[in-house]
């Protein structure tokens, strides 16, 4: 019984020390395969200052596009270009002054009279500029339809010697005061006057001028 312990003894001893069976064989154990570099990742750990994504090819938070450069936001201010610029102030065009949008891009706003087009500032229908700087129906009184005046950038009242005599705005002042039936003022006729008018109507009265004023005389 001993000597058969004994022997069951050596037997082991000899099996560990020679790799037996339940022994390490030499390879090792098994391991996940990898790629020498980790998982993939979008490259933004590793990308320069701006840019960001797979292949740094996208700007980061802060950051947007020049040309083919990622270029830090700016202040979102006209002068500096807004938020989105690329060294250049924002530029408006006649009639307008630089804004910005909140989206940081430039635009511009039309003064005051002024219509907003796609191609810029202008004036309502029926309007035209004055002093540069205005949108008003006339500027001066050759600007007025039919002999009328150009008052405070409206086509109002008429000329010396001139009237509307059918009350119609649209054809201005049609009638030149200078007729007997008309003389001075829509209406007035010469018959009245202390010419008379002459045999049948023929004669005797008259409508004289003085400078661009028209009256009654024989």
């Amino acid at each position: 019984m001993r000597v058969a312990l004994i022997a069951a003894f050596v037997t082991l001893a000899c099996a560990c020390a020679t790799g037996g069976a339940g022994g390490d064989d030499g390879q090792g154990d098994a391991s996940p395969a990898t790629d020498g570099g980790g998982p993939k990742t979008d490259g933004s750990s590793s990308c320069p200052t701006g840019y960001t994504g797979a292949g740094c090819t996208s700007c980061a938070g802060g950051f947007h596009l020049c040309g083919t450069s990622c270029s830090q936001d700016k202040a979102n201010t006209p002068d500096q270009g807004c938020t989105h610029g690329c060294g250049s102030p924002c530029t408006a065009p006649q009639n307008a002054t630089a804004k910005c949008t909140s989206q940081g891009d430039c635009d511009f706003a039309c003064e005051t009279s002024f219509d907003k087009t796609d191609g810029g500032c202008e004036c309502p229908t029926g309007q035209i500029v004055c002093n540069g700087t205005t949108c008003q129906q006339c500027c001066t009184d050759s600007d007025c339809p039919g002999h009328q005046t150009c008052s405070s950038g409206t086509c109002a009242g008429c000329q010396a010697g001139w009237g509307d005599c059918n009350n119609n705005p649209s054809d201005g002042c049609e009638t030149h005061l200078n007729s007997t039936s008309n003389c001075g003022s829509c209406g007035h006729s010469c018959c009245g006057s202390f010419c008379g008018c002459g045999f049948l109507g023929v004669g005797g009265e008259s409508c004289n001028a003085s400078g661009n004023s028209f009256s009654c005389g024989c």
